[in-house]
């Protein structure tokens, strides 16, 4: 096995669109670290990961920058690199603050109220600026969204795929937030607790 294929990849980007004729890429950030692209010295879109170096990166339009790839100097040259996520090597990511997580972290984690009811995975997050907004699929296929904040996210565990949150009024069915009693909500909260 190569070891391209033994490396464990973490997405930071996505190309959206090319950036006029000199092989620019407009890229959208899957990172809340300001600079992190300027702080690199080459990026590996998927799915091949062959190794581009950077040549330059200026910010563009809110979450968005201009990336300039070495050796992609036309559009023709880019356009095999559109929508192609871009990915550093997992022990490349930058150690963060406690309570803060990566995009690659949050996804396919399994979500339960605080009283151990499933609520459904997370499929998708969206960046809306303010805060991150989690899109979560429940076993019946609908989608939910709740909003990536400590008055919601209550524990979030990596190494059991788990998070465990407290929907506010209206953010779940009825059916969810009807369980959801003061007694079994402290209990959770002491377990969760005893956890750690």
């Amino acid at each position: 096995m190569s070891e391209q294929n033994t490396i464990e990849w973490a997405t930071i980007g996505k190309v959206v669109a090319l950036f006029g004729i000199r092989g620019e890429l407009k890229v959208r950030l899957l990172t809340d670290i300001p600079n992190r692209f300027a702080d690199l010295d080459a990026i590996c879109p998927s799915p091949d990961h062959k190794r581009y170096a950077i040549e330059s990166v200026r910010p563009y339009k809110g979450e968005m920058i201009i990336l300039k790839l070495e050796g992609v100097d036309d559009a023709s040259a880019a356009e095999p690199l559109r929508n192609c996520d871009l990915d550093i090597p997992v022990s490349a990511l930058t150690k963060l603050p406690p309570d803060s997580y990566y995009e690659h972290d949050v996804l396919g984690l399994h979500v339960f109220t605080r009283n151990g009811r499933e609520v459904g995975t997370i499929v998708d997050i969206y960046l809306t600026g303010s805060n991150d907004v989690y899109v979560i699929k429940t076993p019946a296929g609908q989608q939910i969204l709740i909003p990536a904040i400590k008055d919601v996210i209550k524990q979030i565990d990596l190494i059991r795929s788990t998070m465990y949150i407290n929907p506010l009024p209206g953010l779940l069915d009825d059916q969810v937030e009807n369980d959801y009693g003061e007694e079994e909500e402290d209990q959770a909260t002491t377990q969760a607790n005893e956890s750690h």
